[in-house]
């Protein structure tokens, strides 16, 4: 086995106070800084292979966006595109590089001075300062998440806390020592919505910044979060909902690093590792678009309407009717990129989705001889993705995952996803 190489770095991506914050509504602005964004670079090489993991303190990536940096990060470091996972870590207190029908324009002018430049320098950083390195791993119970589609007792689903629903407990870290005994880095794996604050108007990696800076400060090496399947799962605040102010940050964030730092304690023995990339294309049937009558009957309710969902359906319904008078060309399937990163016996998949917890355990399971550690928010956005029950449910995910997209995606659709996936490791392992 070649030896593994890696270099880690870490810069301030934070935006001016006084921008718009990306949350819930189009006018919150920030009034201050509670703590630094940050853009965090795991450059690995082994050998002729190379791979690059980048976890950024926002809540979503516009997919042109993420696009055009993965481009960019290719042609100035000389790696595929597809050795590449930039995955957001999701807090709702940052500002809007996502751009979503509904939730207002990505803000390019932090985009163009803050975001990219600071992306550019934290891979040209690790990039530069690789060393030898062994990894160790530790997986523990943490019950800082929670299934968030509350049932009410009138059979709707609200976001809140359900207790009794589908969630991941496990929270795994990946750590990688030097030659001399250093921590280098490490990576926290765990599926969980950054919004223990909510329409707060202070800048905040939210929970999961202060989990980080726990196992930093222990360790010494520098630490990154990389958000797992979190579409379902909210964070597990006091007040028994999905959202809160500054003090549920710090309160669940102050939990979320004692289990952080408890679990490294437990670490294993470091050990050379392989490395493995891999790149594919999974394909997702496609329903028809709505019909043009039922869209022009259903657009009343909404016009004018530019909030949130209803400012996303409104959207919606306006593109299948222009759709109709184009030259529009329906397609079967979606072809999503997809990006595999294999360290050891722990593999990422990187997934441009808010990833329902039940889709990430059903891939792990499938896979006996690895460890599936799947990302949401990786490279791109493209809405929630569901599982076919929760359909039948509806609820604000349910909302989003049927008018993202022109056609929506198939009822099954998580069976398409989780099988292209899983054919997608098995090649990749051969």
């Amino acid at each position: 086995m070649n030896q593994l190489y890696l270099g880690v770095a870490k810069e301030n991506i934070t935006p001016p106070v006084g921008g718009l914050l990306y949350g819930y509504v189009l006018d919150v602005h920030s009034n201050a800084i509670e703590d630094d964004l940050t853009a965090t670079a795991f450059w690995f090489r082994q050998g002729n292979k190379q791979a690059l993991m980048v976890s950024l303190t926002v809540c979503l990536i516009h997919s042109d966006l993420s696009d055009e940096i993965l481009a960019l990060l290719a042609e100035e470091f000389d790696i595929p595109a597809g050795n590449i996972l930039l995955s957001a870590t999701h807090t709702h207190s940052g500002p809007n590089t996502a751009g979503e029908e509904g939730w207002g324009p990505v803000d390019h002018e932090y985009c163009q001075n803050i975001f990219i430049p600071g992306i550019r320098k934290a891979v040209a950083a690790a990039k530069e300062n690789i060393k030898a390195v062994k990894m160790a791993s530790v997986v523990g119970k943490s019950l800082v998440g929670v299934n968030r589609r509350e049932l009410r007792p009138n059979d709707e689903i609200v976001l809140g806390q359900n207790h009794w629903g589908t969630m991941d407990p496990r929270m795994t870290i990946l750590s990688f020592k030097d030659e001399k005994g250093k921590i280098v880095g490490n990576m926290i794996h765990y599926g969980a919505h950054g919004t223990a604050a909510g329409c707060n108007q202070e800048v905040t990696r939210d929970w999961s910044g202060i989990m980080t800076d726990g196992l930093e400060e222990r360790s010494g090496g520098i630490t990154a979060f990389f958000n797992g399947p979190q579409g379902d799962i909210g964070p597990r605040i006091s007040n028994g909902k999905t959202t809160g102010n500054i003090s549920y940050v710090h309160e669940l964030g102050e939990i979320a690093a004692r289990d952080a730092v408890a679990f490294y304690e437990e670490m294993g023995e470091y050990k050379d590792v392989e490395l493995l990339v891999s790149s594919s294309v999974v394909e997702i049937p496609l329903k028809p678009r709505m019909k043009l009558e039922k869209a022009e009957e259903m657009l009343p309710a909404y016009k004018g309407k530019n909030v949130n969902l209803d400012g996303m359906i409104c959207g919606h319904l306006e593109k299948v009717i222009a759709s109709y008078s184009s030259d529009y060309q329906e397609k079967k399937v979606y072809c999503q990129n997809q990006t595999l990163i294999g360290l050891g016996d722990y593999i990422f998949a990187g997934f441009p989705y808010e990833l329902f917890a039940e889709i990430g355990l059903r891939i792990d399971d499938a896979v006996k001889e690895k460890n599936i550690l799947s990302l949401s928010n990786t490279n791109g956005t493209e809405g929630y993705f569901v599982t076919r029950d929760a359909i039948v449910r509806g609820g604000y995910e349910v909302g989003v995952f049927l008018y993202t997209h022109l056609q929506p995606w198939c009822d099954n659709a998580d069976y398409h996803l989780l099988n292209g996936t899983l054919h997608h490791i098995r090649e990749a392992l051969k």
